[in-house]
This record gives structure tokens, C-alpha cells and sequence, in this order.
């Protein structure tokens, strides 16, 4: 019998977060995508806790962030206590905002998640979800991918031919094993406990780090009723024994009461800090834990998987239209890695600090602490989160290929401020953008050249948006009420009045307007047609009633 051979664009191997994701985007713009996951079922495991505004914002951009909002909690503070028991630092939360129109912080339950993500895949007819289905091996000519793919269910084997394949498969993945490809990097000897809780009712509002170094514990209300203790495990211990159900309720009694919480999970897992050695084998490309693994210590393992989603999938995208050459796919991992290698460096250092098992180091370092937080810079430094790295693009896919300067906007995450929707009302400024590129039009830029980026927005199937200043009134088609002006204010900054905004929603290049054919050119020398994107469709209410 001939095997069977079926045919997409993309295929996907995983269905975690990051495969739903990006699944999610390519079905967005008209992508036909098969994902394929080995498990049966979906797993219900509550692994990752947390996510950034980051983050947030790149749900929003897949149309998701309303259901996902429904089941996730802003915790106030994150809270240190140090080796003597006391308070060292303090962060607060609750009212910060890095401009991207979310919470600096938010906890949230993984299997919803997921289950948003794959109803999300729903919404596409050209997008199919198989459980049970795991790639057994793949090869690729000129053309395509063929990928061999096992049916659990039934045993049965049969070949996908793909225009790309994308392992979002995790850290443990059979893609990258099949490349040859290395995992660079370290896998340090910390070993952590991490147990998920489920309460008759909703915990306290607590998000504390104790940092002692007998034992390490981080404590967390995470979404709804559930709550999370994460505690190391010291060298002379063996997980298996501190998984026995009476050493588990000894690690959470002192922050509940064992006998009216349920375990949800509980499972040992280590520290790693490693990097695929390159993150694409021709027509096959690697995203999130297949790519990279950092420390928890940041939270930002997830959070990074979804910015490669984020990247990649509208490139791709431009390509299989034939919109792009595929050069442009060169620029996924040129952008992300060094973001990646930042956020793990940060990871790792700010574990050595937090995570010390010296005591003496310890209390040196609540010392220490407790001192900056009486010096304004060094308060602003730990409080306003300003260790993370930032969201920032060095070269890649921008006005020049590079930044010019450190001041230079191009390569930046463009702010997403509320504004004045046409027909009233305040909307979050993306969604008046589109998922694909955006134009924006600052007030003093000439009708000649507003003409002009008008003519570029058409060229690029983009949205041109018009910014007008609150006092001239209710927004009409086209246009955006810089309602809170900071959208006048970063115009005014860098002294520019055109705008570009990658579908990503990072900055390509900003002009004034007499030097707009130059950034037109630029742009055209690497995009050819308009981004192909459906209708955004808005099942946000039907997602949020039909999950959980």
C-alpha cells in the first residue's frame, strides 16, 4: 500500500503554548498549518505561573486577550525575605506600566491557557489540531519538508510534506535531536520542588520569595482558587523521597492549611541555562524550550517562547505569500537570540544574588538591600523592574539593518498608550493598528507627505493611522484621539512624524515626513506586497464562555 501524503504550509510539532500560539497567528493570516502533538490527550498540568505585559500584549495581537484575561491575577507586591527571616526588598506591582497597556506581572493557570490557545485555533478553518500524532523523522529537498508521522491511536505511519516544519516541541525535542543539533550551555546542580495547590477559596494575595539559604521557597496566589510553593531541594536530599505526600504538606503548611488543600501537582525539576547552537536546519526552525532554557528566577522561560512566536510567524507568513524573500526568515534568529542570551545572563545572575546558599553572603546581601532601598536610583533600579532587559531589536529587519545609536527609536517595542477609537470610546491603540504593519501619522506632518504614507500603508495591505490632539474632538475612520499624549510625546522625542510598526509591534523606521521615500524604499527592498491577513475574528466572548 502507498503511504499516505498530505500537504500544508506549515507544520508544527508541539502543542504546548508556543505551537498554540504560533498556530494561532499563522491561522490569522491565512496560513494553511497543521500541529501535531504527541500526547492523546491535552496533559492539564500546571507547569508555568507567570507572564509579563509582554506577553499580554502578544495574546492581545492574536486576538485572545479577553478570554485570557478572564483567569489570571495581578499579585499587589513580590516580596524578599532574607536569610533572618525579614523583609529585604519590595516590589511593587500594582500600578506599574512599561507602556504596554497590561500589568508589569500576572499569574495564570497553564492547562487554561493552553485550552484558550487551541479553542483560538477554532476560528480557522485551515488550521488542524491532531492528538496522538508524533514525527518519527524528516527530511527536506528545495521545495518542502517530508516529515514522517506516527498515529499513536492505531500505530499507523504516513508523510507530511511542508513548505517548513516548526519545533515547538520543548526542551527535550525530537526535532533538534533529529537535526543534530547541540544544546549549548549548563545544567546546574540546583534542583527545585515545585507544588501546585488548589484551595476551597481564593488564596491570599501573597507573592513572596524567601530567600534563605537553608531552603529556598517562592510562594505565589496564582489564578482563581490555585497557589504554587516552589522550594530547592538541598544536595543531601532525593526527590523522590520529598514527594511523598506527608513532606509535601510539611513545605506548605506554613502558608496554608495542608488538610484543605488539594495537590495538583507536584514535580522536581532543575535549573538549566542552554542554547540551541543555531535555531534553524533549513526549512525547519526552533521556538520557545526547543531553542532555549533559562533559570526560573525571572519567569521568563514562557514569555520568551512567545516572543519567537510572535517574530517568526508573520515572516513566514510574508514568505509563503510571496510577499517576502526568504532572506527576511534569517532575521528571526538574529533578532531573538540576543534578547535570549540577555534574559538568561540576567536569569542566571540574578539567581546567584537571590538563590545564594552562603549565609554569610546572604545576610550580606539583605544588608545591602535593605540600604539601596534608602537611595531614590537604586530604588527606581529594583522597583521599576529595570535589570530585565529590554524589549530591543540590534539588528535585523529595521531602517538601516541596524541601530544607528543607542538613542535611535528603530528596533524598539513601539508603546501601545489607550486612545480615541473612531465612533468614541478608549480602546488599547493595537487594536486600532491591525495584526498586520501600521503607519502612524504624527499631527505636523504635511499633507503631502501624509498622502504618501497613505500610499505606503495601501502597499503593504497596512492600516494608516492618523493621530489627532484630544482637543480637536472625536476621532473619525482613520484616525486615533491621543487621549493620554503619549503618542505626541515619542513623536516629539525623536523628532519624527511617520512611523512604521511591524506586525510584531516593533518599530521599523520612524522619519519626518521629507524623508519618507527613504524609508519606503528601505522597506520595499525587503517587503514586496501586502501582508495577507484575514479579518481579525472575534470570538473573545465565545472563547471566554465555552473554556474553563
Amino acid at each position: 500500500m502507498t503511504p499516505r501524503v498530505e500537504e500544508t504550509d506549515v507544520l508544527i510539532i508541539g502543542c504546548g503554548p508556543v505551537g498554540a500560539l504560533t498556530a494561532n497567528f499563522l491561522g490569522l493570516y491565512g496560513v494553511r498549518t497543521l500541529v501535531l502533538e504527541r500526547l492523546p490527550t491535552p496533559h492539564g498540568q500546571p507547569r508555568a505561573i507567570t507572564c509579563d505585559d509582554e506577553a499580554l500584549r502578544i495574546y492581545q495581537a492574536a486576538g485572545l486577550s479577553e478570554p485570557m484575561d478572564a483567569h489570571m491575577y495581578t499579585v499587589p507586591e513580590v516580596q524578599m525575605t532574607g536569610a533572618d527571616g525579614e523583609l529585604f526588598a519590595r516590589v511593587v506591582i500594582q500600578g506599574l506600566d512599561f507602556g504596554n497597556g497590561f500589568p508589569a506581572l500576572r499569574f495564570f493557570s497553564q492547562p487554561y491557557v493552553e485550552d484558550v490557545l487551541r479553542q483560538g485555533l477554532s476560528r480557522f478553518p485551515h488550521v488542524e489540531l491532531r492528538f496522538g500524532h508524533s514525527l518519527e523523522a524528516y527530511s527536506q529537498d528545495a521545495q518542502a519538508i517530508s516529515a514522517t508521522v506516527r498515529n499513536t491511536h492505531d500505530g499507523s505511519e504516513y508523510t507530511v510534506r511542508a513548505r517548513y516544519l516548526l519545533a515547538c516541541d520543548g526542551g527535550r525535542s525530537t526535532v533538534r535531536r533529529i537535526a543534530g543539533i547541540e544544546m549549548v550551555g549548563s545544567t546546574y546542580d540546583e534542583q527545585m520542588l515545585a507544588i501546585s495547590l488548589l484551595l476551597p477559596e481564593p488564596p491570599p494575595p501573597l507573592c513572596r520569595m524567601v530567600c534563605d539559604p537553608h531552603r529556598h521557597i517562592f510562594v505565589a496566589r496564582c489564578s482563581g482558587n490555585e497557589m504554587r510553593v516552589d522550594c530547592t531541594i538541598r544536595q543531601d536530599e532525593k526527590a523522590e523521597d520529598l514527594l511523598q505526600p506527608e513532606r509535601l504538606r510539611e513545605f506548605i503548611a506554613p502558608f496554608v492549611d495542608p488538610d484543605r488543600a488539594t495537590i495538583l501537582r507536584a514535580a522536581a525539576y532543575v535549573f538549566n541555562r542552554r542554547m540551541a547552537s543555531r535555531w534553524r536546519d533549513g526549512r525547519m526552525f526552533l521556538l520557545g524550550d526547543a531553542a532555549h532554557l533559562m533559570p526560573p528566577v525571572l519567569g521568563q522561560g514562557l514569555c520568551s517562547g512567545l516572543r519567537d512566536a510572535h517574530n517568526l510567524s508573520w515572516k513566514l507568513a510574508s514568505v509563503l505569500h510571496g510577499h517576502a524573500d526568504e532572506p527576511l526568515l534569517d532575521t528571526y534568529e538574529q533578532e531573538r537570540r540576543p534578547h535570549v542570551e540577555a534574559m538568561l545572563d540576567t536569569s542566571v545572575q540574578m539567581g546567584r544574588v537571590v538563590l545564594t546558599g552562603n549565609r554569610p553572603m546572604a545576610m550580606l546581601r539583605d544588608r545591602v538591600f535593605r540600604a539601596l532601598d534608602h537611595i531614590p536610583r537604586a530604588q527606581r533600579f529594583i522597583r521599576n523592574f529595570e535589570f530585565k532587559p529590554r524589549p530591543l531589536i540590534s539588528r535585523g529587519f529595521m531602517l538601516g539593518g541596524s541601530r544607528g545609536h543607542r538613542q535611535a527609536p528603530e528596533g524598539t517595542y513601539f508603546p501601545q498608550p489607550r486612545v480615541g477609537a473612531p465612533g468614541g470610546g478608549e480602546v488599547r491603540l493595537d487594536e486600532l493598528m491591525g495584526p498586520g504593519f501600521a503607519v502612524l501619522v504624527h499631527p505636523d506632518t504635511r499633507e503631502a507627505s501624509r498622502r504618501g504614507a497613505q500610499a505606503l500603508a495601501e502597499s503593504l495591505g497596512a492600516r494608516c493611522l492618523r493621530i489627532i490632539p484630544p482637543r480637536s474632538g472625536q476621532a473619525q475612520p482613520g484616525e486615533v484621539v491621543d487621549t493620554e499624549g503619549k503618542l505626541d510625546e515619542w513623536f516629539r522625542e525623536y523628532k519624527v512624524e511617520i512611523a512604521v510598526i511591524r506586525p510584531d509591534r516593533y518599530l521599523f523606521g520612524a522619519v519626518r515626513g521629507s524623508h519618507l521615500a527613504w524609508l519606503s524604499t528601505a522597506l520595499r527592498g525587503w517587503i514586496h506586497g501586502p501582508l495577507s491577513e484575514r479579518e481579525m475574528p472575534a470570538p473573545a466572548s465565545a472563547l471566554k464562555s465555552s473554556v474553563g
